[in-house]
């Protein structure tokens, strides 16, 4: 349970942007081109958001004191 939390607290310092690219392509699994075409922006903006809101997450769970493994 403090492991989600921790996720979710995370997640919510990305911009709408970020989070939508990532959770559509790391949580649901689909392709950059799918989530691409449905946001209506170029793959290599959603590989950028996707690049942006993973350091984004890694620099909010350390600063919550997040320990890996």
């Amino acid at each position: 349970v403090l492991v989600a939390w921790q996720v979710e607290a995370a997640l919510a310092t990305l911009s709408d942007d970020q989070r939508r690219a990532l959770v559509e392509v790391h949580w649901r699994g689909r392709r950059y081109a799918e989530v691409a075409a449905e946001l209506g922006a170029p793959e290599g903006t959603v590989k950028s958001r996707v690049y942006a809101g993973l350091r984004a997450m890694r620099a909010a769970l350390d600063a919550g004191g997040w320990r890996d493994g």
